[in-house]
């Protein structure tokens, strides 16, 4: 027997029950999104490198460490996205959508992405996001809203739960980098207690430090200056104009100072949400506004906010996995051979009117074949033996017994 070949580490199979929560998820993320007039898109699985390094952020753990690279063809660099962002801002641009009249964009999109990070619960080297980006020229406190209104609703309907909303506001873009340096100037003289990725980010961009998970640094962490001592009063003001619009929705939400995401381009507010009771799990999702991303990528200096959620995440921290099951309208058993064909034929006219059909093998006894049945939560058995055929109701278990198939030929 030739060796066998598995799947790679850090991804997954997907079928039976686990695929059926999958599509179900991703049906609910779907139609919540189409309630607030966003449009499906679709970018390709792999762009050119720099698009991922100029828009993601060449400090970033995802460009540094976590991409996967392929090996470059006709003088170009291609990597496998890590991210949705970058190239839906990049088809944005490249085919113009922004000059659009009416903006803002609204898009959602769902899809595999690939990061080389270690395995763990929750955290895969491929796996989805299911996300929005919401683009215009300037990013209003209405567009913000409802990205973040979408953002919770989604997970209290997906998961039937009353999620933690986490928010923080990272200002401006001169802000931040006047909070940058308020950093490197705390950080510089510890940073030798600290772990080598904390020390890299020292010098790439120390507002990644916040987001260390080394539990020796966090002691340090905890103490360094709080980003809320320098915003502006326009951010002050546009944080708080937020605040109230969740506080009118009865959205609750925790000020987290601490918080910041890992992708360079957010600027003002990012935000994540959790699951109290499967904290383990990590973030569910998150997002953030961003300024100057489009600009950064060759395009108009547009705005955008958005948000992503891991699938498989949200597919771990449901509780009704086991629940979900497919159904069938019509199982079909043939136990005299002489009768596949009619069958075969009766199957096909019940699929023409939309019923769902399937077969059991020709080699399997009636017993397991009626299990088999059972197991496929079939509503209805037809069976086909030497004595003509049968139309079994698996809810009451009654029996209809037929001699011809032309009697079964207008079967509802």
């Amino acid at each position: 027997m030739a060796q066998s070949i598995n799947k790679p580490r850090g991804t997954l199979d997907y079928f039976g029950a686990n695929k059926l929560a999958f599509d179900n998820l991703v049906n609910v993320l779907n139609l919540e999104a189409q309630k607030y007039g966003v449009e499906p898109i679709e970018v390709p699985v792999f762009e050119e490198s720099k698009l991922f390094k100029r828009g993601v952020g060449e400090s970033t753990d995802i460009v540094n460490k976590e991409t996967f690279d392929l090996t470059p063809k006709g003088g170009h660099d291609y990597t496998l996205r890590p991210e949705f962002t970058a190239g839906i801002n990049r088809a944005i641009i490249e085919n113009k959508l922004y000059a659009s009249p009416d903006l803002p964009i609204k898009f959602y999109y769902c899809g595999p992405i690939f990061r080389y990070e270690r395995p763990q619960v929750g955290r895969f080297r491929e796996f989805h996001q299911w996300g929005v980006e919401f683009v215009d020229k300037k990013v209003d406190l209405i567009t913000t809203i409802s990205c973040l209104s979408l953002f919770y609703n989604q997970v209290k309907k997906a998961l039937e739960i009353d999620p933690i909303l986490k928010v923080n506001f990272l200002g401006s873009f001169s802000s931040r980098e006047e909070y940058k340096k308020a950093l490197r100037l705390y950080f510089e003289p510890k940073i030798g207690q600290m772990c080598p990725d904390c020390q890299r980010r020292l010098e790439q961009n120390p507002l990644r430090i916040l987001d260390c998970k080394v539990t020796e640094d966090r002691p340090i962490i905890e103490a360094a200056p709080l980003v809320t001592n320098f915003l502006s009063d326009e951010d002050k003001s546009e944080y708080s104009e937020i605040l109230k619009a969740l506080d009118s929705l009865n959205i609750p939400y925790v000020c987290d100072d601490k918080l910041v995401r890992g992708l360079d381009y957010y600027t003002g507010l990012v935000f994540e949400i959790y699951d109290k009771d499967n904290l383990e799990l990590g973030a569910l999702g998150g997002g953030g506004k961003y300024g100057h991303l489009m600009n950064d990528l060759g395009g108009p200096d547009f705005e955008g906010v958005g948000y992503s959620f891991g699938v498989e995440r949200l597919v771990l921290a449901r509780k009704n996995i086991e629940e979900l099951k497919n159904s069938l309208d019509y199982f079909m058993i043939v136990l005299d051979k002489t009768k596949a064909n009619d069958m075969i034929v009766l199957a096909n006219k019940l699929q023409q009117k939309n019923h769902s059909v399937s077969f059991a093998s020709m080699d399997k006894a009636l017993t397991g074949a009626i299990k088999m049945a059972d197991r496929m939560n079939s509503k209805m058995v037809i069976i086909a033996d030497n004595r003509g055929y049968h139309v079994k109701n698996m809810s009451t278990r009654t029996q209809i017994d037929y001699e011809s198939i032309s009697d079964l030929m207008d079967i509802e």
